[in-house]
């Protein structure tokens, strides 16, 4: 099973009919041309977590493509992310062209013509199928394979909801309050702080605090509709709770940092790492903006990995910025900086911190280097976890991997944080 498992991640899809109905889009066409073209096998070969599990989860998919294929149910000209960036007709009508110009495939048809993409779906997330501990987590899982293989014309988040526009623009309008410092103002027009898109000042109640920062109305929806980093399902909750100490990796400006010193109130702590210049000091910014929270935020200006020391490169893309990789595409022309490394099991102990509650991992494809470099904080305060797994196909399956193999009593949930491929999360709870 495991030669099968290592020879088919590393097919080419060079072969396979990709511009079809999902892989055509420049998200698939990264997500699965240049990792698996390259020939690279990014699963390990040598143990499989269940070595049945690929198969299961391949069932439940052909059922899903079945499902989705056979039913007008499943068609949405709504669900792009221009679309839902910016709702105008405009906005939905390629979408709308692409079902009036082509006649739908037959499932049978278009599972032989993408075999290669199916299987690849199956064997990186079938084991983290069956280590799912309830079926929301698994059709979740299930939801993000289907989206990665049909793409946004067929498959709808949940997190997108059907008031989710209307209620974004009332949050927006309800909290957004006026900004007198000219110079701030003319830095956020200006994009000074490297974000990529357009924030705006709000005051807006999180836990028992009133918050102000500069943020994206999206950060609205999601704190009031489908909070980020946060699991509740089937009786199992797994969130940031009073007078626990939170370590907050990938912080950008801050807005999730907030929500964590709010919830975790004046017995907890937050520790928050961002190592893009700019980023960070629009953190610092809304930090200072709520002197009450700030007293219980810290925050490192650097990278975190599995060593604590180094320099690394900085690829600058606003809030996704990530670290350099040694298969970064050729002409790749983005501004890039240099960053210090450091680690968490290095940070926790420079703080003498009691314990570790709770960690999330937002860290552009680091995830599996910042859990490497927390060996020793996992072994002895067993935090629950939030780590992100949808930056490299490879993670779905590496990183709960890894932290199965800790054996450190853990019970894994799955859940989906966003309209498109981003923000899927993995939640791990340990037991008592």
């Amino acid at each position: 099973m495991d030669r099968v498992f290592c020879a088919l991640c590393a097919l080419s899809l060079e072969g396979d009919r990709t511009k079809g109905l999902g892989l055509d889009t420049p998200c698939r066409q990264a997500e699965w041309g240049s990792r698996y073209r390259s020939k690279r096998c990014f699963l390990p070969g040598d143990v499989l977590m269940d070595a049945d599990a690929p198969v299961a989860f391949k069932r439940r998919l052909l059922q899903g493509i079945e499902e989705r294929l056979s039913s007008s149910r499943y068609r949405y000209v709504d669900n792009s992310l221009a679309y839902y960036a910016n709702p105008t007709p405009a906005a939905m009508r390629k979408d709308k062209e692409w079902f009036a110009k082509r006649p739908l495939p037959e499932a049978a048809a278009f599972i032989r013509d993408h075999a290669r993409a199916l299987d690849l779906e199956a064997l990186s997330k079938g084991p983290l199928y069956a280590l799912l501990a309830d079926k929301h987590s698994q059709e979740t899982l299930v939801l993000v394979a289907l989206y990665a293989l049909l793409g946004h014309r067929f498959v709808k988040f949940p997190y997108y909801a059907a008031d989710a526009l209307a209620r974004r623009a009332a949050l927006a309008s309800r909290y957004a309050v006026p900004d007198h410092d000219e110079a701030m103002c003319r830095a956020i027009a200006e994009d000074a702080f490297g974000v990529g898109y357009t924030l705006h000042r709000f005051a807006l109640p999180l836990g028992e605090e009133t918050v102000t920062l500069y943020a994206h109305p999206e950060f609205l929806y999601q704190t009031a509709a489908f909070p980020p980093y946060r699991y509740a399902a089937s009786g199992t909750i797994v969130e940031v709770a009073p007078g626990d100490y939170v370590v907050d990796c990938g912080a950008c400006y801050g807005d999730t940092a907030l929500l964590f010193a709010a919830l975790t109130g004046p017995a907890g702590r937050v520790l928050s790492f961002e190592p893009h210049p700019d980023l960070g000091r629009l953190f610092l910014h809304n930090r200072q903006a709520n002197p009450r929270l700030a007293e219980r935020m810290d925050f490192v200006p650097a990278a975190t990995g599995a060593e604590a020391r180094g320099i690394l490169t900085l690829r600058l893309s606003g809030a996704g910025s990530a670290l350099e990789k040694e298969d970064t595409a050729a002409g790749d022309t983005r501004q890039r900086v240099n960053v210090p490394q450091t680690s968490l099991d290095a940070e926790v102990a420079r703080r003498r911190w009691p314990r570790v509650d709770f960690i999330k991992m937002d860290v552009e494809g680091a995830e599996l280097a910042t859990l490497r470099g927390a060996l020793d904080t996992l072994r002895r305060f067993r935090p629950k976890l939030a780590v992100c797994l949808y930056h490299s196909p490879e993670d779905f399956y590496t990183i709960p991997r890894f932290l199965k193999e800790l054996d450190l009593g853990y019970r894994f949930y799955l859940e989906h944080h966003y309209m498109n491929n981003w923000e899927t999360v993995l939640y791990a709870l340990p037991q008592a």
